[in-house]
């Protein structure tokens, strides 16, 4: 214990990089939500809100459709949790282009973090559909299988995780090994490699995340909840 609590106040005293990062990212994204909510919240309803605004809202407003289409009538629930995964995902994986010392989700620490609570959120899914009744189907066919069934609901963590990790380390690890070969060229030849790497796989990998953990959500709902219009 005495050794954790070192190690603990180490990090504290010199947090890492990527640590520093995300709170960056996170922070970003708190002042940008509390703008566009000022701003919505002051808005006339007989006037027509501006271009960004307009933006924003048809944005918001379709994340909100596709959610509902996919979690029902769990749906007000599930959208803000996701919408704030997609956010903080897609400027992590992209932060290596925006002047971020570091980019967060390249670390295993960032990734299994983000997967422990997608699996949360998949769980208390779940149980708010069905009650405590979601946890009988763990002992589902038989109780014998209990074990199996256990470790097939932690898998997604460690996949999710993973699968995060994996594309955004290699991706720069890739252009860190295109800066060493090209040197000065660098400058014309990395900048493809951003865009491939950086913005098209970062997108790809929110994409991916985020759908994996609406359809793991929705395999948890009772079906009647699912038919909610």
């Amino acid at each position: 214990m005495k050794a954790f609590l070192d190690n603990l106040i180490s990090v504290l005293k010199s947090p890492p990089d990527y640590f520093i990062s995300s709170l960056v990212i996170m922070g970003m994204i708190v002042i940008f939500s509390l703008i566009v909510g000022f701003k919505i919240k002051r808005m006339n309803p007989k006037d027509k809100p501006g271009k960004f605004m307009s933006l924003i809202i048809g944005l918001i407003d379709g994340f909100n459709k596709f959610v509902k289409s996919t979690m029902g009538k769990h749906w007000r629930m599930i959208a803000p949790i996701i919408l704030s995964f997609s956010l903080y995902i897609l400027i992590s994986n992209i932060s290596g282009v925006t002047g971020l010392q570091s980019t967060p989700t390249k670390y295993s620490a960032i990734t299994f973090s983000l997967s422990i609570i997608a699996v949360f959120v998949i769980q208390m899914t779940g149980f708010v559909s069905k009650g405590l009744g979601h946890f009988k189907s763990v002992f589902e066919p038989t109780p014998f299988i209990a074990p199996l069934n256990i470790i097939g609901e932690i898998t997604p963590i460690i996949s999710l995780a993973l699968r995060l990790f994996g594309n955004i380390a290699s991706g720069a690890l890739i252009i860190s090994l295109i800066y060493n070969l090209t040197g000065w060229f660098s400058i014309i030849v990395a900048p493809i490699f951003h865009l491939i790497f950086d913005i098209a796989f970062g997108i790809i990998q929110t994409v991916v995340f985020v759908l994996l953990t609406l359809i793991l959500s929705s395999t948890k709902i009772d079906e009647e909840d699912l038919d909610y219009v």
